[in-house]
């Protein structure tokens, strides 16, 4: 009985293994359970007052991206996977890209986490507005941010208007910070 159940044992390994093998010549995927998330950054041309000239790598397609304002006024959003509050001032920080993303330009800034859990997250809240990945926090302790979230209203010319540093944004609370800040017309 022992030599049929390890027979039936070896079998099963045997079955698997061939199971978890790509036939010859097929491509094989570099991370399987990757994000498809794949929102492109767009670099800074000024740098932001405090952070500096910083390059990040962009989350959604790897690029170098210097991190500062582009022409426009720029929301700088820290948040990470890992950060309860972030879960629930991402829908409010994409309903006001949505509706004011043609007057100011938002970078989220994925702080102290790893690209994959960063690329799962912007995919799980939908965002469509680019991020940068930054695991060794340059942003949050230039712009002195004591931790997450944090959003940041900088002009045009790198200066940095208003820090938000605690939780509970939401669309409407941005909107009015920004027009206070730099003119968001509502």
């Amino acid at each position: 009985m022992r030599r049929v159940g390890s027979a039936v044992a070896a079998l099963a390994l045997l079955a698997l293994a061939a199971c978890t093998e790509a036939p010859a010549g097929a491509p094989v995927p570099t991370d399987a359970m990757a994000p498809g998330w794949t929102v492109a950054c767009v670099s800074g041309t000024t740098p932001i007052e405090g952070v500096g000239d910083l390059e990040l790598d962009c989350l959604g397609d790897g690029a170098a991206t210097n991190v500062g304002p582009a022409g426009k006024p720029l929301v700088v959003v820290l948040w990470a996977s890992w950060c309860e509050p972030c879960r629930d001032e991402a829908p409010q920080v994409e309903a006001f890209y949505q509706a004011y993303g043609d007057q100011v330009d938002v970078l989220g800034v994925d702080t102290a986490d790893t690209r994959e859990a960063g690329r799962s997250f912007a995919e799980d809240f939908e965002m469509t507005f680019p991020s940068v990945s930054d695991p060794d926090e340059a942003v949050r302790i230039g712009l002195g941010v004591p931790g997450l979230p944090g959003i940041a209203f900088v002009r045009p010319d790198g200066t940095v208007v208003e820090v938000i540093a605690e939780p509970g944004v939401t669309a409407d609370g941005l909107a009015a910070t920004a027009e206070s800040a730099f003119g968001l017309e509502r």
